[in-house]
C-alpha cells in the first residue's frame, strides 16, 4: 500500500506525546485523547440539518395519530378488511394514504404476503400487508425505522374459552384491541419521522425505509417475511431501529420515568447491533441530552420478542426501543388506550430515533475491517507489540476516527482522528488487552457506525482416535 490514503499515522500520535520509549508516555497520550466512557455534552458541533429535523417533530401530531389508530377499534391481523372504519383493513389503508400525503418524496406501498393457516395463532389463511415507505438516498444502503401496527387483546367476554397460551383465544379476532401504546405509539413515531424526513428536502447519503409491520402479535410474521425477502435480494441494511411500546412513562408499579428510554441489542458485545446501540447513545447525548438512553445488553425484554429479531437473524444490525417503565396490565388488553400515552415523552423518543437516523443517513458507510476471508485486519506490527489497524476506504469519507477500550469495558474509552488514511499504528497498545474499531467521517463531520475488529472464535478441533 502507498500514498496518502495508506500512510501510517504514527506521526499524528507523536504530536500528542505518544511514544514507545516508556509506559508513562503511552499513559500520558491516552489521557490526552478524548474519553467517551461517559458521553460528552456536545454543543458547538451540532449539524443544523439534524437539529431542524428534531425541531419539526410534533407531539400533537403524534397524539393525533395514536388517537386515530385507537379509533379503528381493533387492528388484529385477522380482523375485518371490508369495513371503512373498523379493523386492520381500514387501519392499513389509512396508514398508506396518510404516509403518501405526508410527502411526495416517499415511495409508499403495501408489502403483501399470502400467509396460510398455521399454528395456534393464525387460524385461517390471511393476506398480510406491511406498509413500507422508502425515501431514496444517494446510495442503496438502507436504514430502517420500524414498528408494528397490528394489535391484540384478550377477549373481555368471560365465557370465551382461553387458549393454552396466556389466556388468549386466538379464534376471537374482532374484539376491541385499541393497542394505543402497543404499538400505536411506535406506529405514530414511524409515521411522524417519515413525514419529517420526507418534507425536509435534505439529500441523504443512505436510503431510508419507514416500515410498519402486521402480524407481530402472531409471532413476528410480517417482519420475518420482509427481513427474509431483503436478505434474499442481497440488499445492504446498515441499521434497523425498531420501536415497540414507546409512548408511556408510567409503569404498572406506579413509577414514572419520563426522562429515559431503553435500547435493547443482541450480543456478543462487539456485534453490529451493539455498535448501533452505542451509536444511538452517542448521538442522543449530542442532540437530545436531556433524554437518557439506557443501553440494555439483551436482544429484548426477558422472554419477549420484537420485530428487530428477524433482522438480527438475517445478519443485520437491529435494536429495539422500549419505554423505561412498562405497564403489563395495559398490554394485550382493552385497557391499552390513548390516555396512557404522553405525547411529549413519545416525541422525545422520536427525537432520539431521528438523531441517530439522520446522523447515519448523512454519514458515509462504515469502513470494512476484514479481509476477503473475513479475518480482521489487525495485527501487532511493526514491532510485534503494537496495534496496527487497517481497513478498506469508504466512499465519500474524508477521514477516519479510531476507537479503543480495555477488553473488559462495555463502551469505547478513547478515540482519535487520523485523517484520510487506511492504516494506523498505535505503538505499545496490546491487541490482546484492548478492543479496537474505526469509523468513517464525511466532509460535513458526520461519522459512520464503528466497525469493530472482532477476534473470530477458533473452530472446534477434529481429533481422530483409535
Amino acid at each position: 500500500m502507498s500514498g496518502a490514503r495508506t500512510r501510517r499515522a504514527r506521526t499524528r500520535l507523536a504530536g500528542t506525546g505518544w511514544g514507545r520509549t516508556s509506559v508513562a508516555w503511552t499513559s500520558l497520550a491516552m489521557a490526552s485523547l478524548i474519553a467517551v466512557a461517559t458521553p460528552p455534552a456536545f454543543t458547538s458541533d451540532l449539524d443544523p440539518r439534524v437539529v431542524r429535523l428534531l425541531e419539526a417533530i410534533s407531539p400533537a401530531r403524534l397524539q393525533a395519530t395514536v388517537d386515530k389508530l385507537q379509533g379503528f377499534g381493533t387492528r388484529h391481523t385477522l380482523s375485518a378488511t371490508d369495513s371503512p372504519t373498523r379493523g386492520i383493513g381500514a387501519a392499513r389503508q389509512w396508514i398508506l394514504e396518510e404516509m403518501r400525503r405526508s410527502s411526495p418524496r416517499l415511495q409508499v406501498e403495501f408489502d403483501t404476503y399470502p400467509v396460510a393457516k398455521q399454528g395456534e395463532r393464525i387460524t385461517r389463511d390471511v393476506e398480510l400487508r406491511n406498509v413500507v415507505a422508502v425515501l431514496p438516498g444517494r446510495s442503496a444502503r438502507r436504514l430502517y425505522v420500524t414498528a408494528h401496527y397490528d394489535s391484540v387483546a384478550r377477549p373481555t367476554d368471560k365465557s370465551a374459552s382461553p387458549s393454552a397460551s396466556g389466556g388468549f383465544d386466538w379464534t376471537v379476532t374482532d374484539n376491541d384491541a385499541p393497542g394505543a401504546d402497543d404499538d400505536g405509539s411506535g406506529t405514530a413515531l414511524v409515521m411522524e419521522l417519515a413525514r419529517v424526513f420526507g418534507e425536509s428536502g435534505t439529500p441523504f447519503e443512505a436510503t431510508l425505509v419507514f416500515a410498519l409491520f402486521a402480524g407481530e402479535e402472531e409471532g413476528l410474521v410480517g417482519s420475518t417475511l420482509h427481513a427474509q425477502k431483503v436478505a434474499r435480494a442481497g440488499l445492504a441494511v446498515d441499521a434497523v431501529l425498531n420501536n415497540d411500546i414507546v409512548g408511556s412513562p408510567t409503569g404498572g408499579d406506579g413509577v414514572v420515568d419520563a426522562g429515559s428510554v431503553r435500547v435493547f441489542s443482541e450480543g456478543p458485545e462487539d456485534s453490529a447491533s451493539r455498535q448501533l446501540a452505542r451509536f444511538i447513545l452517542r448521538q442522543a447525548a449530542r442532540y437530545v441530552p436531556a433524554h437518557r438512553v439506557r443501553l440494555i445488553a439483551r436482544q429484548d425484554r426477558f422472554g419477549r420478542g420484537g420485530d428487530h429479531a428477524p433482522f438480527n437473524q438475517g445478519g443485520f444490525a437491529a435494536v429495539r426501543f422500549c419505554e423505561s417503565r412498562e405497564n403489563y396490565a395495559r398490554q394485550h388488553t382493552a385497557l391499552d388506550t390513548a390516555d396512557a400515552v404522553r405525547p411529549e415523552y413519545l416525541a422525545r423518543n422520536a427525537r432520539v430515533n431521528a438523531a441517530a437516523l439522520a446522523s447515519l443517513a448523512l454519514a458515509p458507510a462504515a469502513p470494512v475491517v476484514v479481509n476477503e476471508k473475513g479475518g480482521p485486519l489487525l495485527d501487532r506490527q511493526p514491532a510485534g507489540y503494537d496495534a496496527r489497524l487497517r481497513w478498506t476506504a469508504s466512499p465519500r469519507a474524508v477521514s477516519y476516527r479510531v476507537f479503543w477500550r480495555e477488553a473488559w469495558t462495555p463502551d469505547w474509552q478513547h478515540e482519535a482522528d487520523f485523517g484520510n488514511v487506511t492504516e494506523v499504528v498505535l505503538p505499545g497498545l496490546s491487541i490482546d488487552e484492548h478492543v479496537f474499531g474505526v469509523a468513517a467521517v464525511g466532509a460535513d463531520g458526520q461519522e459512520s457506525l464503528v466497525a469493530a475488529y472482532v477476534n473470530p472464535s477458533r473452530p472446534a478441533a477434529v481429533i481422530q482416535t483409535r
